[in-house]
């Protein structure tokens, strides 16, 4: 059944332009997780799922890479918020590294669509940022940082790793929900535990 066309939104009052700026970064947001992918996304459809007239997204938006980066910034800052909480609740190092790790774990699977937007999308060409300007970068720093607390010889590569084995965490829960999955604790320790015994 095709999904309903959002009603026409009223005008923003003067001063108002970021609101209207916000609500295409969300409109933006909600097709990325119903779509094939980034190069599925058009500009005309954000503007419809705003309830905008398209000419109205460009004062706020040059084009689709533009959006695209405001896209992963908000959730990125999502995601580093709930990691942070995680970290600052616990007082040991290697609680710490845990706590994010389950942190990071619970947040894909609890919000699959925002972590396919983070994650599963597929970058279009070009769109990829420098390294000292990649949303997500500030993100797995905080990482890489816990990593290093505990010890480790080579942060960047253990948290590399680290962040490729919860990945691949999420996503087989995801695809392959039948398997006999130990307890997600259990999976998260004994990731961290060799991990952290391997970067020593």
């Amino acid at each position: 059944m095709p999904k309903e066309s959002p009603a026409a939104r009223s005008r923003n009052r003067r001063g108002e332009g970021g609101l209207l700026r916000n609500e295409l970064v969300e409109a933006a947001g909600r097709l990325l997780e119903e779509l094939a992918g980034v190069e599925a996304l058009s500009l005309r459809a954000v503007a419809r799922e705003a309830g905008i007239a398209p000419q109205s997204l460009y004062l706020h938006f040059a084009d689709r890479r533009e959006l695209l980066t405001a896209v992963y910034a908000v959730r990125f800052a999502e995601l580093h918020e709930v990691l942070t909480a995680a970290v600052e609740a616990e007082d040991g190092a290697a609680e710490r590294l845990s706590a994010l790790c389950r942190a990071y774990v619970d947040y894909g699977l609890g919000h699959p669509g925002h972590y396919r937007v983070l994650f599963g999308t597929a970058g279009m060409p070009g769109w990829e940022p420098s390294v000292e300007r990649m949303p997500g970068l500030t993100t797995f720093q905080l990482l890489a940082d816990s990593v290093a607390a505990c010890g480790s010889k080579d942060p960047g590569a253990t948290a590399a790793c680290v962040w490729a084995a919860m990945h691949g965490l999420i996503m087989l829960r995801q695809d392959r929900p039948s398997f006999p999955w130990p307890p997600l604790e259990t999976l998260v320790r004994t990731m961290v535990d060799a991990h952290l015994a391997a970067a020593r």
